[in-house]
């Protein structure tokens, strides 16, 4: 998940919110100002209220951060990079860049973050009737914080799969039965029918409690898709384990000159049935120049407009090289929702990978049942012309 707003990094990590955290905030906000701190503390101004209500919503959400930290702090002791911890709608996620290499820094990892939350849980409620003597306001604050964190420890140690506590099934079950697939495929079961009793329990409450049922239908919803997705995304990994972006990429693709006009660049997109070209100048990749970068022209400047105009420069292209893994690779595509990476040594370009490739490699590979080795010199691309107007 992308960050929508990116905060700054701390240690490396890049901090972020998605646009969907200023719901929750407005939400929580709402209900503490309306519903829990008068009923609570009655006789503040609704100011105090507000102001409060506010304050306890970004602490809140300063307690998931410490905590995804936790979980990123214990994953790069353990040598497993961390790129970014994004707060969203349903909390935070910190994105581990590689999955645990043992299952002992699966548990470790899994276990920091409820740490962290039981810290300032217990911290909290200890220090909320010290305060409550002094500043009101402020034991309010702790008063809810202590029990926030608490109710954050016992949810994400729902043994759902990849909720914390799934993630310590995955680790128990990888160290009993010496599989990291096996022991996904059975938490991810487990997090998939979890995630479908909060979908029926919500369902149930909903005559009762709407609101509260609404949210536990979203929750379960969230829960099984999450299992099911993370399920796929490590069997994708094993798909692709030890395969390499030379042996997949297109060694001879057709390429383009920066100085073509954009009608002929239509014609050679059509002609050659692709849907991108990188772009060749002086023997360097200059860029890439793409179906979706021609859609964004006026028809009427096309005999006008040349195809550098048009095109993504070299700075800002995602890039490969022969040795990069496939895996990496497809994480990036996703990522940036891009069709095709230019693989280069330096700036010149020595080949062309793309997702209609990575997809023939799939098929190839499920209905021939080869190795990867194999499918990668059965899928190995035919040669192909590379003279267009230009170049």
């Amino acid at each position: 998940m992308d960050a929508s707003v990116r905060l700054g990094k701390l240690r490396g990590i890049e901090i972020g919110i998605h646009y969907t955290w200023l719901v929750v905030f407005a939400l929580l906000t709402y209900s503490l100002a309306v519903g829990i701190f008068p009923e609570w503390y009655p006789g503040w101004t609704s100011g105090t209220y507000w102001a409060v209500g506010a304050l306890a919503s970004l602490l809140l959400f300063a307690s998931v951060l410490a905590h995804e930290l936790g979980h990123a702090v214990v994953a790069q002791s353990r040598g497993i990079p961390v790129a970014s911890i994004v707060l969203f709608i349903f909390g935070g996620v910190a994105q581990i860049v590689e999955e645990a290499r043992r299952a002992i820094d699966e548990f470790l990892i899994a276990v920091a973050g409820p740490i962290v939350s039981l810290v300032i849980g217990a911290g909290s409620l200890v220090l909320w009737p010290l305060a409550d003597q002094v500043n009101e306001p402020l034991g309010a604050i702790l008063h809810y914080l202590g029990y926030a964190n608490l109710i954050l420890v016992a949810f994400n140690l729902i043994p759902a799969y990849p909720l914390d506590g799934g993630r310590v099934l995955r680790a128990f079950l990888w160290g009993a039965l010496d599989s990291v697939y096996r022991a996904t495929r059975i938490a991810s079961a487990v997090g998939v029918v979890i995630g479908f009793l909060f979908i029926a329990g919500g369902i149930f409450l909903v005559f009762r409690a709407p609101l509260s049922g609404i949210w536990l239908v979203a929750i379960g919803w969230f829960l099984q898709s999450a299992a099911q997705q993370s399920y796929q995304q490590l069997m994708l990994k094993r798909l692709f384990e030890g395969v390499r972006v030379g042996q997949l990429m297109d060694a001879r693709p057709v390429t383009i000159s920066p100085d073509v006009p954009v009608d002929e660049l239509v014609d050679a997109l059509l002609g050659h049935n692709v849907r991108s070209f990188p772009v060749i100048e002086d023997g360097r990749l200059v860029g890439i120049v793409t179906l979706t970068d021609v859609r964004n022209t006026p028809r009427s400047e096309w005999p006008t407009r040349r195809v550098r105009d048009l095109m993504t420069p070299f700075e800002r292209l995602v890039t490969a090289t022969p040795e990069s893994d496939i895996e990496s690779v497809l994480r990036k595509m996703v990522a940036h929702d891009i069709h095709q990476v230019p693989v280069v040594r330096d700036s010149a370009l020595l080949g062309l990978l793309t997702r209609n490739a990575l997809l023939r490699y799939l098929q190839l590979r499920q209905e021939l049942m080869r190795s990867p080795e194999e499918i990668a010199q059965m899928v190995e691309k035919r040669s192909r012309p590379s003279d267009l107007p230009g170049d």
